[in-house]
């Protein structure tokens, strides 16, 4: 085409002036062999769709931006209550997708994952025999952000997308890192030099099942407020409060991939309502050159009703949880280091187990226990990280301890240690 240019650059590395015009002649021969086979007269290797803004044609698509990682794990599952069972995995999880910059403040995006269709984890298991793996659809979304302001930010996401809620690590106590809601999101953070700081509220509209033979669809409606600011000696101050409601919980199943332990059910059913109140901070600080982040997260379903779950003699309302940590330097710069410890409290019905963090013990509620790790980025391109996990049952008698655990205190139910051994690769 006639619009169509190739652009050689010359350094040390790209070939000398003198030989561009053969490289010119053999692009063309490339395009022109290339076209042959084509019915059209002549070959489009990449085009953008045009249209036309304030009387001028323009290009729809602004900008491309491509990005995924690539992780390895080696995952040990040591349980040390009876049956006293080691499961060793080799593991991987590959993430890669595109967003596109549109006109009109729009993006478009999307993301491929490897996993197992769970809705908390991307990983696959080295396993069958080298059998071939699945790769899935893990966002798909279109979002506006108009710039309306220096000093501010509004973003409205539909499709499914990631997480809006603001998050700290001690907020997996609620939320997966992985987990991906569907349905609408949207945030708006200001500075506001008349206050002294940053504010912000975050909200989720998600859609969680939808039934075909039911009028009682399932959806979870979440919103949060928080606010940030500077403290002396270079540190910050960042907390907000969040509450989230679950619609007809206990009307049918919330057909989940996986089915994570911890909340009260009958059959796939949850047996409680959940309206989950959050209050989540963290101080920023220093510590000479090394940052340092103290972290907490309180939760409390403010729906939970009194429960007893046949035979199991765990009567109560079990509607609380807490994770309070620190984490110290961060591994993200060449040659950066960081290691972090929390200690997370979860009762069975203070969340709903089947988004909450799946690494924790084997995943969901009603676990108490300690996390520590250490991670190391040789390059800003990689990182290798060790982390440890200590965990309990808060209430033996109710998932996924054992029926006999109130008449034999013995049996504790399923206190697991947990040991993940990472190597992260970035592109």
């Amino acid at each position: 085409p006639a619009d169509f240019e190739i652009i050689f650059p010359m350094d040390a590395e790209h070939p000398t002036p003198e030989r561009i015009p053969f490289m010119k002649k053999f692009a063309c021969v490339l395009a022109a062999a290339l076209a042959a086979g084509q019915t059209d007269a002549f070959a489009t290797m990449l085009t953008f769709r045009s249209t036309v803004l304030d009387g001028q044609k323009q290009d729809l698509v602004q900008e491309i931006k491509l990005q995924g990682d690539l992780r390895l794990r080696q995952d040990s599952t040591i349980r040390r209550t009876a049956p006293n069972v080691q499961r060793d995995r080799q593991r991987f999880r590959l993430r890669y997708g595109m967003d596109a910059t549109l006109l009109n403040d729009m993006t478009a995006g999307f993301s491929f994952a490897t996993g197992t269709g769970e809705q908390v984890s991307t990983n696959q298991s080295m396993d069958n025999l080298g059998g071939q793996k699945a790769i899935w659809l893990d966002k798909v979304y279109l979002n506006w952000s108009p710039k309306l302001s220096d000093e501010g930010k509004v973003s409205v996401s539909a499709g499914r997308f990631v997480n809006p809620i603001w998050q700290t690590t001690s907020s997996d106590i609620v939320w997966d890192s992985d987990f991906n809601p569907e349905g609408l999101g949207e945030s708006v953070e200001w500075f506001l030099p008349s206050l002294g700081g940053i504010y912000f509220a975050n909200a989720v509209q998600m859609v969680v099942d939808e039934d075909s033979d039911s009028r009682s669809d399932q959806y979870m409606f979440g919103g949060q407020l928080g606010a940030e600011y500077r403290l002396p000696a270079k540190s910050r101050l960042r907390f907000a409060g969040a509450l989230y409601e679950w619609t007809n919980s206990r009307t049918n199943d919330f057909s989940p991939a996986v089915a994570q332990n911890g909340n009260r059910r009958l059959g796939n059913r949850v047996l409680n309502d959940f309206k989950v109140a959050e209050l989540t901070t963290q101080l920023s600080a220093w510590a000479g050159a090394v940052p340092v982040k103290l972290q907490a997260t309180f939760i409390r379903n403010l729906a939970a009703i009194q429960e007893e779950q046949a035979g199991r003699g765990e009567q109560g309302r079990n509607q609380f949880g807490y994770q309070v940590g620190t984490i110290v330097g961060e591994a993200a710069a060449p040659k950066s280091w960081e290691a972090g410890y929390f200690y997370k409290w979860s009762e069975s019905d203070a969340t709903v187990a089947d988004v909450a963090d799946s690494d924790f013990g084997n995943g969901g509620t009603n676990r108490k226990g300690h996390i520590l790790w250490t991670a190391y980025s040789p390059n800003d391109w990689s990182q290798l990280k060790f982390k440890f996990f200590y965990t309990t049952l808060v209430a033996n008698g109710l998932p996924p301890g054992s029926v006999t655990a109130t008449a034999n205190p013995a049996n504790k139910g399923d206190d697991i240690n947990r040991i993940q051994l990472d190597y992260v690769v970035k592109f």
